[in-house]
């Protein structure tokens, strides 16, 4: 039957012929990267398979070859740099912690000192009793290192855990989209959703630790690795210095050693002037480590957890 051209009109087969532009760019004439991906994701190149059968198929090839690119390509790297940048921040902070307690050794050995004296009754002064306050955020600061350690060895741990999984990550998300095959109506559109939203767990799950770490580090040296040196460096220089004072004092002929007026004037001014900006240092330290180990880890992973739960949410196709 013709219409009033003289042409035939459109079967109802007719359509199912068409390009992808015609379904999603009718209006406009587009190909876009979303139009080629939905064509994709229908099955459309299946043209051999059952029609019930063309979405699911094309689901698992699609995910197969994008977990292969994944494995092949982008995980050697990306586990690379996360676990360079975990190790070298693990020695870091092992490091840190063994010289904030040689801090803490020296500091505590200028507490203890103590000069005797005798007028009448006699007594002794502890010239080091003023250093409680320093003394008490070394030793805050090492907790703070320790935290830290932990953090780091579970992120070395979690990196792990995702590299020895490898390809069984991607398993449950290549079992739904077959499972859809077998279904139909709302429980085969579930299926579906749900192989879309494991395939994006499996990523997380594999990618997630290391990625953060290789982003971490790049946050790290750009805005904190100066204030890093330099504080470190301030905190090896008082350790060495409050060791001089101690030397330099045990030097001393015995009649100075032994005047209070001498040692309270000379000695504990050493000392304070010595500790005088070792509390900002500190500061800057426990920042750093705090930031670096601690709170950019878990940001980042909360950033990447959203991203992967836009990109691979469940909607329609």
């Amino acid at each position: 039957m013709k219409d009033a051209t003289g042409n035939n009109p459109p079967g109802p087969d007719d359509s199912a012929c068409t390009a992808p532009a015609a379904s999603h760019g009718a209006e406009t004439g587009t190909w876009g990267i979303d139009t080629w991906l939905a064509w994709c994701g229908r099955g459309a190149w299946l043209s051999f398979l059952p029609a019930r059968l063309r979405p699911p198929l094309a689901r698992v090839a699609i995910q197969a070859v994008a977990a292969a690119a994944i494995m092949l390509l982008v995980a050697p790297l990306i586990d690379a740099r996360g676990e360079a940048w975990l190790d070298a921040t693990f020695a870091r902070t092992l490091a840190a912690l063994a010289a904030t307690r040689g801090l803490d050794s020296a500091i505590s050995l200028a507490q203890s000192s103590e000069v005797s004296f005798s007028f009448g009754p006699g007594g002794s002064l502890g010239i080091g009793q003023a250093l409680d306050p320093v003394n008490d955020l070394v030793e805050q600061y090492a907790a703070v290192l320790l935290t830290s350690t932990t953090a780091l060895g579970v992120q070395q741990l979690g990196m792990r855990v995702g590299r020895a999984l490898g390809w069984w990550v991607f398993l449950p998300a290549f079992a739904a989209a077959v499972a859809a095959a077998a279904c139909a109506g709302p429980s085969r559109e579930a299926c579906l959703a749900w192989s879309r939203r494991l395939f994006g767990i499996a990523l997380f799950v594999r990618l997630a630790i290391p990625a953060a770490g290789w982003i971490d580090s790049i946050v790290a040296e750009t805005f904190l690795e100066a204030n890093y040196q330099t504080a470190t460096a301030m905190v090896a220089d008082t350790a060495a210095r409050i060791e001089q004072v101690e030397k330099a004092d045990a030097d001393k002929p015995w009649y100075e050693r032994y005047n209070p007026v001498d040692a309270i004037g000379d000695r504990a001014k050493q000392l304070y002037d010595t500790l005088a900006s070792l509390g900002e240092s500190i500061v800057n330290l426990a920042i750093y480590f705090t930031v670096s180990t601690i709170v950019l880890p878990l940001a980042t992973l909360w950033l990447l957890s959203r991203v992967s739960g836009i990109v691979f949410s469940s909607r329609p196709q």
